[in-house]
C-alpha cells in the first residue's frame, strides 16, 4: 500500500470536517509537488494537525492557510450553497464526484438560496464531461448569479465544491507571514507533546477566494524569519492541485 492510498483510508475514517478535509487535501497535495516529504504513513489528528510516520521516525505536521483572515471571512457568508450545491448533484442519475470553483456575480443578494444552489448543480451536471474546463459569463450564459465556474476531476472521493465572491488578489507582505508564523510557534510546545520533529506548513492557495494573497518566489526567497519549527514551508497551491513548495529561512 503506497503512502496515497494510506491517507486516503485514514480521511475515510475520520467524522465529516471540511477543514480536516480541506487540510488533508493540501498535505496530499504538497507531498505529491515536493520530494522534501518523507515518505510514510500520514495520520490526520490534532495539534498537531498530522503525524507522519515514517522510517526514520515520526514528523509532526501543522497546517495554515495564509489568507486575509477579515475579508476571508466575509466571502463565508454563501458557504452553504458549496455543500448544498453538491448534494444535489450527488443525487441527479449517473453523477460521479468531480471538483467544483465557483465565482458569485456582485448582484447575488436577491438571488434565492434554492436557486442559486440548483443552478449551479444542474449546470455542472450537463457540463460533467468536460473535466479541467472552465466557464465564464463573457463566453457562454451561466446560471444566473454565477460569473465563472471551473470543473476538474475530483481529487478526494466525494469531490471538493467551493463558491466565492468575487475578489481582489494582492501580495502577501512579509509581516502577514511573521504574524502568521509567529501564532503558530506559541503552540509549538503543544505539538510536541506528540512529535519531537515537527514542521509548519503554510499554504498560499491561489485560488482560495476571498482573503487571497500572493507571495512571490522572488520575495521569500530574500526573506527571512524568527520560529523554533524545525522546517517552515509555504505550499504556493494552483488551480487542481499543482504549485510548488517553497523551505522558508530562518533568521
Amino acid at each position: 500500500m503506497n503512502s496515497q492510498q494510506k491517507v486516503t483510508e485514514a480521511a475515510a475514517a475520520l467524522p465529516a470536517s471540511r477543514k480536516k478535509r480541506v487540510e488533508i487535501r493540501y498535505v496530499d497535495e504538497a507531498r505529491r509537488t515536493s520530494s522534501i516529504f518523507p515518505i510514510g504513513d500520514l495520520v490526520p489528528q490534532e495539534r498537531p494537525d498530522f503525524l507522519l510516520h515514517t522510517d526514520g521516525g515520526t514528523v509532526g505536521i501543522e497546517v495554515t492557510e495564509l489568507c486575509r483572515e477579515q475579508q476571508r471571512a466575509e466571502g463565508g457568508k454563501l458557504s452553504k450553497v458549496a455543500d448544498k450545491a453538491r448534494d444535489l448533484y450527488s443525487r441527479l442519475a449517473n453523477s460521479g464526484p468531480i471538483d467544483v470553483y465557483a465565482s458569485f456575480a456582485p448582484d447575488t443578494e436577491n438571488i434565492g438560496f434554492r436557486q442559486l444552489t440548483s443552478g449551479l448543480a444542474n449546470f455542472v451536471d450537463a457540463n460533467r464531461q468536460n473535466h479541467g474546463s472552465s466557464f465564464d459569463w463573457n463566453d457562454c450564459e451561466l446560471p444566473e448569479g454565477y460569473c465563472y465556474i471551473a470543473i476538474d476531476p475530483a481529487q478526494e472521493p466525494i469531490g471538493d465544491w467551493r463558491t466565492f465572491k468575487c475578489f481582489g488578489s494582492t501580495l502577501a507582505p512579509k509581516e502577514l507571514l511573521e504574524s502568521c508564523i509567529a501564532d503558530k510557534n506559541l503552540r509549538l510546545p503543544d505539538y510536541r507533546q506528540t512529535a519531537g520533529e515537527v514542521w509548519l506548513l503554510i499554504v498560499n492557495d491561489q485560488f482560495l477566494g476571498a482573503g487571497e494573497v500572493y507571495a512571490r518566489p522572488d520575495h521569500l526567497a530574500q526573506w527571512k524569519f524568527a520560529f523554533d519549527f524545525e522546517k517552515v514551508l509555504l505550499f504556493s497551491r494552483e488551480r487542481g492541485g499543482g504549485g510548488e513548495v517553497i523551505e522558508l529561512q530562518r533568521a
